[in-house]
């Protein structure tokens, strides 16, 4: 199977996996953001921001260093995910004692705030040793597992919810829905790998640990820069602006993840293939970058201009009437969607090319300017100010990145990407007028508007004969390996 058609297989599966799971966080969100209210909601996403940041610290790096050097050795898969496996209970447990005595000692929440963050504790837990897993698969580029796994955590998840709110429980009950449900995914995970893999091994030999460490901290350093930056917006709104606004400002951000949530999982199917053309192919490799930037930007720009279009009409049919006083938020925070999809890609490459330190730099630049940017926005602005300051960083990252790889063999040529962003660019123009003209309903207009997009991307050449190619490649590979598997 060619590199293209390895990419399309592991990505299509992974955002098959990522639309069931955004329709059921919408589902779940309808009712959450309406039972809860904006308090407890705002509590609710209080816990996730927390979470998120301390979550890094349970693997600093190592699963991301694992998958890179499995995808170029496959006999190397024991070795790294058993040792990575078991430093990442140790630094589990570790951090989960920190982020206990963090929650009870910044004396912020409420006694009934303190379950709650304590409760999303345990599901940080049991979160990151299913990540632990999903590496491991992501490594041998068996995609599907890591599917079923996110299947199995929504549903679950969105099944529990809509149960406690049916009987009517309170915000305490409804936290304990997310650990319960990661645990059900974990031990879907733990049965693959047990299954499927060889026995994972522990190696604790002085000079295996020194190398996975010294060359691991690097991406799990950028992670830790990466989660300030993300979600030191909302934490910073919790303590200078109260939870009304962290419900306001996360009803918009959630949206944002679904994006996030995306790419990551693009990111993850090209990761391994990357770092092997990287060995093997480096022209092929920068071929690979450049299509994939395209390709981004042909999905991101339709996005962001919808839900600017329509950011009233978003709120209010998946958090209702009491949110929608937060819409400017979405109107001014999705347009860092474009920027994460750009960036996510870049910085996939330099981890690829063996330039984790680069990126590591990079978010530290932005970790350190979206503290400052968002402490003087906020104090101004409120959530508005921390939706600003997230679309500035999002477009620092990707200009340092872009920055970075103009260093490297696989720099962006301006001169040969005017042609086809302008194309896209049309693109999106006829799709914006043809929302304007239609003049209808939120729900009529989208999949008019996206019919129509899609003819544009055809009229303009944004989809050009060689694109028709690597799609009419994939289906020829996917008959071939279905007729050898028969």
């Amino acid at each position: 199977m060619n590199v293209a058609s390895r990419i399309i297989k592991n990505s299509s599966l992974l955002i098959i996996a990522s639309l069931i799971n955004n329709l059921m966080t919408f589902i779940l969100t309808l009712f959450t953001a309406r039972y809860l209210g904006t308090y407890n909601f705002g509590l609710i996403s209080s816990a996730t921001s927390l979470v998120g940041i301390f979550e890094i610290f349970t693997d600093m790096g190592l699963a991301t260093f694992a998958i890179r050097e499995v995808s170029r050795d496959k006999t190397l898969t024991s070795k790294y995910f058993g040792t990575v496996f078991f430093l990442r209970v140790i630094f589990s447990l570790v951090t989960f004692i920190a982020y206990t005595l963090v929650v009870l000692l910044s004396h912020t929440f409420t006694p009934e705030g303190i379950d709650v963050m304590i409760i999303f504790g345990v599901y940080m837990i049991f979160n990151s040793l299913t990540l632990c897993n999903y590496s491991l698969f992501q490594s041998n580029e068996k995609m599907q597992y890591q599917t079923i796994g996110n299947v199995i955590y929504s549903a679950s998840v969105l099944a529990i919810i809509l149960l406690i709110i049916f009987n009517g429980g309170n915000v305490i009950i409804v936290s304990l829905a997310y650990p319960i449900a990661i645990i059900l995914s974990f031990t879907y995970t733990v049965y693959i790998a047990i299954k499927h893999y060889p026995k994972l091994g522990l190696c604790l030999e002085r000079a295996f640990l020194k190398e996975l460490i010294t060359k691991g901290v690097p991406f799990g350093i950028s992670y830790v820069f990466t989660s300030i930056y993300f979600w030191i917006a909302l934490t910073i709104l919790t303590f200078m602006s109260g939870s009304v606004a962290v419900g306001l400002f996360s009803a918009s951000q959630k949206l944002l993840l679904v994006i996030a949530a995306m790419i990551t999982l693009i990111s993850n199917s090209i990761f391994p293939v990357m770092s092997e053309l990287f060995t093997k192919d480096k022209l092929k490799l920068a071929d690979l970058y450049h299509k994939l930037m395209k390709y981004m930007l042909i999905i991101a720009m339709p996005i962001v201009l919808g839900c600017v279009i329509f950011s009233h009409d978003i709120i209010y049919i998946i958090y209702g009437a009491s949110y929608t006083q937060g819409s400017n938020a979405l109107s001014i925070l999705i347009w860092a969607g474009i920027f994460l999809f750009l960036s996510n890609i870049s910085t996939t490459l330099l981890g690829a090319i063996n330039r984790q330190f680069t990126v590591t730099k990079i978010v530290a630049i932005g970790a350190f300017v979206s503290i400052i940017l968002n402490v003087i926005l906020i104090k101004f602005y409120s959530y508005i100010g921390a939706s600003i300051a997230t679309v500035c960083i999002e477009a620092l990252i990707l200009s340092l990145t872009l920055y970075a790889l103009s260093k490297t063999d696989y720099s962006l040529h301006m001169k040969s990407m005017i042609k086809p962003v302008t194309q896209v660019i049309i693109a999106n123009l006829i799709m914006v007028i043809a929302i304007y003209v239609i003049h209808m309903p939120f729900i009529i207009t989208v999949p008019i508007a996206a019919v129509v997009y899609i003819i544009a991307l055809f009229i303009t050449r944004s989809i050009n004969q060689e694109d028709r190619k690597i799609l009419y490649g994939f289906i020829e590979d996917m008959k071939k390996e279905k007729n050898t598997q028969n």
